[in-house]
């Protein structure tokens, strides 16, 4: 018998005869029934069939070997090593004992030894172990460690804990920066400045104003009266603090709890309007120098705060405020009398900025704010027009001058005193808006400018005055005519000319829009388009709830 040596991957009883379209060339056999594979003949009993011999597997052409690795798989991931979480613990700045937990986890399927735990930096932070090495981990054991750190200690929190085990050591870091509280309350006489930076770019025509920073940089010059015991207290903090950061609390803005907090609160309610509490940061609770302490908030609420840990301890009537951090830049100032009490002072330079800009209530003329507060008056009110130029002299000839801009530079001098929080936090916005000297707003002058001599119906586009000179002097000005009712109307005069009777006829760039009698009108006065003349903005805190402030203006082109 004939013998046929096959070569295949696959079992001869595994293939299927193609059905024929799937084989074009290969005609239909009449009677064969294609459903079925292809089988071995001797299984279907017939004869005469040449004997199959299986040749699998079949030999390869040899190759070079080829250099392998396994790779990386979720089990390397996880597992045989031991895992230190949180492994680094960032503080930022300390102003309380904090509390921390931290788990190491041997992931290796056997027993591992924890020969020893190493450490550097770490004065005035705790460890507790739940056991001291050396000390075997069970196969895939994990144990928690406290860590606690306290405001005692240097003031940078640089620490490492080692954790040596056979063929590894994880670490634990902690970073931050310990910040003590400054716990003496100023006399009601201080300053705090606020301060921008503009760059100012002039031109012929106009100017360009370009803020330098976002917030401004907020000072506190404070003055402290101390006795004996507060004074050694004091120089003590000042001795070691003297460049580093304090905790201060921002005294305008202290609101009194009168029914005391109770241990385990977790929110303080109070009227947290008019000052500035922030989410994420820390409040202020001080009964006394020597009672007070520094609390995270998480949010702040139109009604209170909510703290991130519950309170530990009961309070008493106690204030809270919101909490800054500051350096003293020139550290702290003492001077001693004849009596017991010192005079210490210190200007607290506060490092975490915000921009508090909010216009506010006040209403808008041509897209920018109006101040509609009128100037009190806490000094002698000056006011002076001056033209930029350039002056060429040689010193044996006439002197010979060129205007350097082509507006007229009106300088004034506005300022506020306001009684309560609301106005406080009203006028600090507002200032805050104006960015220093980059943004420019309409200022009313007061001052009885013009007199209205005929009524004014709603669709005029003209009004008849008193004559000022406005056809000769002036050409574009802005007005605002106050009634007796409290309405204010702002317009634009864009020209002037003298009728019959002597008066002025100003042409207004649109209809008034509102009619009135000369009997409806309280005042008519001109707008100047300004600016800050200064980046620097001081606020006079002399009495409670009281603060008074002067701020340099100057007249700008609109842009």
């Amino acid at each position: 018998m004939a013998v046929v040596t096959t070569y295949g991957l696959v079992d001869f009883a595994q293939r299927r005869q193609p059905q024929p379209n799937e084989a074009p060339g290969i005609t239909e056999l009449p009677g064969y029934d294609w459903s079925y594979p292809f089988r071995d003949p001797r299984a279907m009993g017939d004869s005469g069939y040449a004997a199959v011999t299986n040749n699998l597997p079949i030999d390869v052409e040899p190759r070079e070997a080829v250099s392998s690795w396994r790779m990386p798989t979720f089990l390397d991931d996880y597992y045989y090593r031991v895992h230190v979480r949180p492994g680094v613990i960032e503080l930022g700045n300390l102003l309380s004992a904090q509390v921390r937990t931290v788990e190491v986890w041997s992931a290796y399927l056997g027993p591992k030894l924890l020969s020893s735990i190493g450490q550097s930096g770490t004065e005035g932070i705790t460890l507790t172990q739940p056991v001291a090495p050396p000390t075997y981990f069970a196969a895939l054991e994990s144990r928690t460690y406290t860590v606690s750190i306290s405001t005692n200690g240097p003031p940078i929190v640089d620490a490492i804990y080692s954790f040596h085990f056979p063929s590894e050591t994880p670490t634990l870091s902690i970073t931050g920066r310990r910040v003590v509280l400054w716990p003496f309350v100023p006399d009601t006489g201080y300053d705090e400045t606020m301060e921008w930076k503009t760059d100012l770019l002039d031109s012929f025509n106009n100017e360009q104003r370009l803020a330098l920073r976002e917030a401004p940089r907020q000072t506190f010059s404070h003055k402290f009266l101390l006795d004996e015991q507060q004074f050694s207290r004091a120089k003590a903090i000042s001795t070691q603090w003297a460049h580093r950061v304090y905790g201060i609390a921002v005294w305008d803005e202290v609101t009194p709890l009168l029914n005391g907090l109770t241990a385990g609160s977790s929110f303080i309610a109070f009227d947290t309007a008019n000052a500035d509490y922030r989410d994420d940061d820390l409040i202020m609770l001080w009964a006394s120098d020597t009672n007070l302490a520094a609390l995270e908030i998480t949010t702040v609420t139109p009604t209170g705060v909510n703290l991130k840990l519950p309170l530990d301890k009961n309070w008493p009537k106690c204030y809270i405020a919101p909490l800054r951090f500051a350096r003293t830049l020139s550290g702290v100032e003492y001077s001693r009398a004849a009596n017991k009490y010192i005079t210490a002072k210190a200007q607290f330079l506060v490092t975490q900025n915000k921009d508090l800009g909010d216009n506010g209530s006040f209403p808008t003329y041509r897209g920018k704010p109006v101040m509609t507060d009128r100037s009190a008056v806490v000094g002698d009110l000056s006011e002076k027009i001056v033209r930029t130029i350039d002056m060429f002299d040689n010193g044996s000839g006439p002197i010979q001058i060129d205007i350097a801009s082509n507006w007229v530079r009106f300088m004034q001098t506005i300022s506020f005193i306001k009684n309560n929080k609301a106005d406080v936090w009203k006028l600090r916005k507002w200032i805050h808006a104006r960015r220093g000297k980059q943004r420019a707003f309409w200022l009313p002058s007061w001052n009885r400018d013009l007199v209205i001599l005929q009524n004014v119906a709603s669709t005029a586009s003209s009004i008849t005055v008193s004559p000022i000179g406005y056809p000769l002097y002036y050409t574009v000005k802005d007005i605002m005519i106050q009634l007796l009712n409290g309405t204010r109307i702002f317009a634009r005069v864009t020209s002037g000319s003298t009728d019959n009777d002597g008066n002025e006829a100003l042409s207004l760039s649109a209809q008034i829009g509102t009619a009135f009698a000369t009997t409806d009108i309280d005042f008519v006065c001109f707008m100047s388009h300004v600016r800050f003349d200064t980046d620097l903005v001081t606020f006079n805190h002399r009495d409670v709830g009281q603060v008074s402030t002067s701020i340099a203006l100057a007249e700008t082109p609109e842009s």
